[in-house]
């Protein structure tokens, strides 16, 4: 789902190119009762898509729901075989019926639910539900910078992925980062890396595909092929979803993601450096990686706050030298800082 800027209406697909667009003043004011006109409708609209979604939801999935957000494991399994069913009935309908309305009413405490019983029983439980709902798409990456250029899926790609999956991998994301700060890289399950990157092509749904890039919370993972992975997506000139999962990568090791951006652009496979590398622009302003709305990122990184990214000295020079060195700079002031590098 899209992002739209408040002042002047535009919309977005990511929260970062949201918040670093530039929004002239004159602009946001001359058309401001339009926008508003605009944002009250929308507001209307997804008010009346809401109360619809929630007269027709049945006791099915609401109690379920309940259950699961209390602790009941075997309700966690309803709750997600009840919302597959009824997001995959609503997808069936022509025009998606409402969908989109299931999906932003009852994906937070659907999160919610399997994030409870998650966080009791650990990595085994959310393991078997991520094998139950296992998305049916493939990537041969012998072959990958072949593939079609970025863009968005087709209604057949959407369909290679459970309705479920932007619950699922909220979930596993906000796990992985709970495990690596709890225990270190090599305690992350591999299948769950290899899961997330199964959504790095825009499945037709934003949030998974988001959340997804947390996946660079795995760099450096002893048996998962991680700066690999980076370095074949990147040659793909998937650079959109690379940067995110660097970001990520920075908050877990920024000495080994620096490692990983300096031999991406030796090798020389970047093909739009500043998609790369604006995210230390977005790290140097105070913000969060791109997630959905139930990432929790105040909660799983709270050493990352207003006072700034505790960048280690020698990260800051090799960072520097690596927006040299591509020529990244020369479109830069003079006096250049990190917050300079944006897209």
């Amino acid at each position: 789902m899209p992002h739209t800027c408040d002042d002047c209406g535009d919309e977005f697909e990511t929260l970062s190119s949201l918040r670093l667009h530039d929004c002239s003043e004159d602009e946001s004011t001359a058309g401001e009762d339009l926008f508003e006109d605009r944002r009250e409708e929308t507001r209307k609209q997804e008010r009346e898509t809401e109360r619809r979604v929630k007269q027709a939801a049945s006791e099915d999935l609401t109690d379920p729901i309940e259950q699961a957000r209390q602790g009941d494991e075997m309700a966690v399994y309803q709750t997600l075989a009840e919302y597959e069913r009824r997001l995959s009935n609503e997808w069936a309908q022509e025009d998606g019926g409402d969908y989109w309305g299931f999906h932003r009413v009852f994906f937070e405490p659907a999160v919610e639910g399997l994030e409870t019983v998650v966080q009791r029983e650990g990595w085994p439980f959310l393991l078997d539900i991520l094998d139950a709902y296992w998305p049916e798409a493939t990537y041969d990456f012998e072959t990958y910078p072949e593939h079609e250029s970025f863009g968005g899926a087709e209604r057949g790609d959407f369909e290679e992925y459970p309705h479920v999956s932007h619950v699922l991998v909220a979930v596993t994301g906000k796990q992985i980062v709970r495990t690596r700060r709890a225990d270190g890289v090599a305690a992350i399950p591999v299948d769950t890396l290899d899961y997330l990157m199964l959504f790095h092509r825009h499945p037709g749904d934003t949030q998974p595909w988001i959340d997804s890039m947390g996946y660079g919370w795995g760099i450096g993972h002893p048996d998962h092929a991680f700066e690999e992975s980076i370095e074949t997506i990147v040659d793909g000139e998937y650079e959109i979803w690379a940067g995110t999962a660097i970001e990520h990568a920075m908050h877990a090791d920024q000495h080994a993601a620096t490692t990983l951006l300096e031999d991406l652009f030796t090798a020389d496979l970047v093909s739009d450096p500043a998609q790369l590398l604006q995210i230390v622009g977005g790290i140097d302003r105070g913000y969060y990686p791109d997630s959905s709305d139930h990432w929790d990122w105040e909660t799983l990184y709270p050493e990352f706050h207003s006072d700034g990214f505790d960048w280690d000295p020698d990260v800051r020079e090799r960072l520097r030298a690596v927006v040299v060195d591509c020529g990244l700079a020369r479109q830069l002031p003079d006096d250049w800082s990190f917050t300079d590098v944006v897209l």
